[in-house]
């Protein structure tokens, strides 16, 4: 179980920290995985940097599986780059971001942490078990199994758990901490038709269509847990063309109560592609992965999402999302909902169960937040 997120300096954060741990909650036990609570929800105005977060993880994601050539480091935020270049670059750490995540694997806790710079390379990176340091890197010297090394033959962009995790087949430590990161999964739905709106190591050179199609019969069960939306599967037809290549036609196929019909793929509404895309990645990530969606309400009526979290909940996977559909705040804990805020140049989180302690299960989280109540309290935090 993922049970912390802590992300600094990177895009407009200064600092974030999601806690996934429950509170003295005794309502929506629903929501919970043993003592965690899921999904994470964030909300906030637009601006406020709630897609920063999910950026952030998708960044470090694709640390963990782009070609060595194509990695890049955390971008940094803006202003305190410009502090950097105009206090004629004394304090490095305005131009180093970084993120850790401690997570539980079978009955031992885990943290790893991973800190880049702007200048190209990774400048920290560590991971401990059970409260111990495993391995440790600073710049390119790193100690595991209490012998120091030298990364050598390795761009300085490439993660000494990804190094390691190659050549120590042996580790049981390291190929489950790895196994384990590359479960996570960055799905921004805003850019699904720009090419690139999947970061993951398990859905690397994957066609999203044909995902689609493989998963297409599980996904059917699911929407027919749905209230109101269209039950369908999508397949697949190969055809030779008359230049002798072969051009696939993915087709949505309506099979129930006396009407079968199929129209072309690119027929499909907006909300139907996108909710056969979350479902189809949500089947298809392993039991305890980690799926981050960005606006994961786009185009999808506000009742969808009842049913979307009721999947959630019985696929046993974790997930974080953004999103700005105010009805889902019925079905959520004040421990599962966090607040992004933006001011003076950084962007703010609060959780809602520290902002607002005294809220109860009588209280209506929706309508509190739409009359802009918890705008207040934020301000009082800071």
């Amino acid at each position: 179980m993922l049970k912390k997120i802590v992300i600094k300096n990177i895009n407009s954060i200064e600092r974030c920290e999601i806690d996934f741990s429950k509170g003295n909650y005794k309502f929506a036990e629903e929501n919970l995985l043993g003592d965690v609570v899921n999904p994470i929800a964030i909300y906030g105005h637009n601006g406020s940097g709630k897609s920063s977060v999910l950026n952030a993880v998708g960044y470090f994601i694709s640390l963990m599986y782009y070609p060595a050539e194509a990695l890049v480091p955390f971008i940094v935020n803006d202003f305190l780059f410009q502090e950097y270049i105009e206090g004629n670059r004394q304090d490095k750490n305005k131009i180093k971001g970084s993120i850790s995540f401690e997570f539980d694997i079978n009955n031992d806790n885990y943290e790893y942490f991973l800190e880049t710079s702007r200048d190209n390379y990774i400048s920290n990176e560590c991971l401990s078990k059970n409260g111990e340091r495993f391995f440790e890197r600073q710049n390119k010297i790193y100690t595991y199994k209490g012998s120091e090394y030298n990364i050598k033959d390795y761009s300085p962009m490439v993660p000494l758990l990804r190094i390691l995790a190659s050549s120590e087949i042996m580790d049981a430590t390291i190929q489950s901490v790895f196994a384990y990161i590359s479960s996570f999964t960055f799905v921004n739905l805003p850019f699904i038709n720009k090419g690139g709106f999947v970061t993951s190591k398990i859905f690397n050179n994957t066609n999203i269509n044909d995902l689609l199609v493989r998963k297409s019969e599980e996904v059917k069960k699911l929407l027919k847990e749905y209230d109101n939306f269209p039950i369908y599967t999508i397949t697949k037809n190969n055809k030779m063309t008359p230049n002798g290549l072969v051009a696939s036609q993915y087709n949505l196929v309506f099979d129930e109560n006396g009407f079968k019909k199929q129209i072309p793929l690119q027929m499909i509404s907006v909300g139907m592609h996108n909710q056969s895309l979350l479902l189809s990645i949500i089947a298809a990530v392993p039991e305890n992965g980690v799926v981050f969606v960005d606006e994961v309400d786009l185009a999808l009526h506000p009742t969808t999402i009842k049913s979307f979290l009721k999947v959630i909940r019985d696929k046993h996977i974790q997930v974080v999302f953004t999103l700005h559909n105010t009805y889902a705040l019925q079905m959520l804990r004040p421990d599962q909902v966090y607040f992004a805020n933006w001011s003076k140049g950084f962007s703010n989180y609060y959780r809602l169960s520290k902002v607002y302690p005294n809220i109860r299960e009588v209280n209506n989280i929706e309508k509190m937040y739409l009359s802009s109540v918890f705008d207040g309290a934020i301000e009082e935090n800071e």
